[in-house]
């Protein structure tokens, strides 16, 4: 082993709907190797197929790394969709299973994000990629968490939220029941089929995943300059997003305050059409608000909470706020 790697080493993982992305760093904060895999979102592929794609990512990184026969000291791994206790067991059970780690922490996606955004300061983040979420953290380090509660009830504003409005809009169209759209030649090309009623099959016969609907939101926004549908589709994400901010304001009771609010995720490239809504919608109850985009990618706070858990051991420190813990 070489003298950069005899130090302890940590591992941070964010795994999403889509997929999974591992760093492998050491305990001064040198990344060492990124790996990454497919979907680890238990809920969409079963607890076995969730590890396996999280002892994937994290292999490929120790690979890419040139790190063999030892293990990281701590690892966070932090996942999507865990709104509930059992959510929570279910998760930690599967992780431990997958021993990426020595010892390893099971957060809410939205706490490793929001870590990366704000560093520990007060702020809020909002998520938009296959799924959406927002969280926030205040002054009093009261954390507080809004939507994220899956595909089928909510995720509204992310791009799987899109990809199916894109769907429902079109053939729609096709009916006469909304306005004509270009999303009805769009999709009729992207499905490979004459007429878009014959995409039928492939959508539920075949299984379109989520994944799969959530690609089809760059098309809308790819045609929204030029289609009033798809103008109005992304506007309706932007606004449902700038709800989820405003509800973690309120709770937080941040909503006069010069809040720091970042957005990560894939679907805010959507641009304007979805941005200028989502900004107003916000501004109107968090008129001091500063919006940014993190352009940092979520499995950095995953890796910073586990550098943070690794010093706090080292020096026996009673850390205020304990972020592992959200």
């Amino acid at each position: 082993m070489s003298t950069l790697v005899r130090e302890a080493c940590v591992v941070g993982v964010d795994g999403g709907a889509s997929k999974t992305v591992a760093l492998i760093g050491t305990a001064n904060g040198r990344i060492l190797g990124r790996g990454d895999s497919g979907s680890s979102n238990y809920h969409n592929i079963g607890a076995h197929a969730a590890a396996r794609s999280i002892k994937k990512a994290v292999q490929h990184a120790m690979d890419r790394a040139g790190l063999t026969g030892i293990k990281p000291e701590i690892g966070v791994v932090a996942l999507a969709a865990m709104n509930s206790q059992k959510d929570k067991l279910e998760a930690r059970r599967f992780v431990q299973h997958a021993k990426v780690a020595r010892t390893c922490f099971v957060v809410h996606d939205s706490v490793a994000a929001l870590y990366t955004a704000t560093q520990g300061r007060p702020g809020i983040i909002v998520i938009s990629g296959t799924g959406s979420a927002a969280a926030g953290i205040n002054r009093a380090g009261k954390y507080a968490r809004a939507g994220g509660w899956g595909y089928l009830v909510d995720d509204e504003g992310s791009a799987y939220d899109v990809g199916r409005n894109a769907l429902n809009r079109a053939f729609r169209a096709i009916d006469g029941r909304s306005p004509p759209t270009k999303l009805v030649p769009i999709l009729t090309r992207r499905f490979g089929v004459k007429l878009l009623a014959e995409a039928q099959r492939r959508i539920y016969s075949d299984g379109m995943s989520v994944g799969e609907i959530a690609r089809l939101a760059p098309l809308v926004s790819e045609a929204a300059a030029r289609d009033r549908i798809c103008g109005e589709i992304l506007a309706d994400a932007g606004i449902r997003l700038a709800e989820l901010v405003c509800a973690v304001a309120r709770r937080l009771r941040m909503t006069n305050e010069h809040v720091s609010i970042s957005v990560v995720g894939g679907n805010f490239k959507s641009g304007p059409p979805l941005l200028r809504p989502f900004a107003t919608r916000i501004r109107s109850e968090c008129p001091r608000a500063r919006i940014t985009r993190l352009n940092v990618e979520p499995a950095r706070g995953a890796l910073a909470l586990a550098l943070s858990e690794l010093r706090r051991r080292k020096e026996r420190r009673t850390d205020a706020v304990d972020w592992l813990r959200f």
